[in-house]
């Protein structure tokens, strides 16, 4: 499956430089500063999406297979359970039995994908589709490729299909990496965290220096970054919002 690119925002976090808080009365002040435990931040990505009717194809109409192992990606981890399904299609065409998925040792998440086809399948549809039961939701990774009889992917090396990318609920996405200036009010600490909201709903949580994914219902949306810091003790908003980068 093709990757889709992502582009990034790079926000400096220059405002900070001005103090330690800031009030009403202060015209200068591009943030606000309110004392706060460590918060909870965390993007809701449930939906509402049933869970899928996945036909196996038949056997009988193809000419060969090829094998995929897909390995969850480490956002969804947390949400994955025995409920959940993968497959695979070509066109509109379920091409391979709805895996359930493994994990090993060591806390991978896998599935294992049986994939029919014939000669004739070249520069064709391929949809991966996965379904988290606990997300109530089916994401969908689409790209062009020619089947290859007998191929098997992702056991020597992982193969990490970005499927996030495929939320129907936000299906605009970007990475944001935010950076600290130089002369803060505070220590930065390992521990503090970095959140984008958009009409007061978290879209995005990382730390300062890594890209982490934004996620957002339209390209226009307007965003808001709130840093917790560890230090002080509290989170500081910039007034300053993020549209496009």
């Amino acid at each position: 499956m093709k990757k889709n690119l992502y582009f990034s925002m790079v926000i400096l976090l220059t405002s900070l430089t001005l103090g330690a808080c800031s009030s009403d009365d202060d015209d200068t002040a591009t943030y606000t500063f309110v004392t706060a435990a460590a918060p909870t931040w965390r993007v809701d990505l449930t939906g509402n999406d049933a869970a899928p009717q996945w036909t196996a194809p038949d056997p009988s109409h193809f000419e060969s297979s090829m094998f995929t192992m897909v390995t969850l990606q480490d956002e969804l981890k947390a949400y994955s359970s025995d409920d959940d399904l993968m497959t695979v299609f070509i066109g509109n065409e379920c091409r391979a039995i709805p895996s359930v998925r493994t994990v090993d040792k060591t806390g991978e998440v896998r599935f294992v994908l049986k994939i029919r086809g014939n000669s004739s399948d070249r520069d064709v549809t391929f949809r991966l589709s996965y379904y988290c039961a606990k997300l109530h939701q089916v994401f969908n990774l689409q790209g062009t490729e020619t089947f290859a009889p007998e191929l098997t992917y992702g056991f020597d090396e992982e193969f990490v299909p970005p499927l996030l990318q495929g939320c129907k609920k936000y299906p605009v996405q970007n990475q944001l990496t935010v950076s600290l200036s130089e002369k803060l009010p505070f220590t930065p600490h390992a521990d503090d965290l970095v959140a984008v909201f958009a009409a007061g709903e978290c879209r995005g949580v990382g730390t300062i220096d890594k890209p982490f994914t934004v996620f957002r219902t339209s390209a226009d949306e307007v965003l808001q970054i709130c840093y917790y810091s560890v230090e002080m003790g509290g989170i500081y908003s910039l007034t300053q919002t993020v549209t496009s980068p």
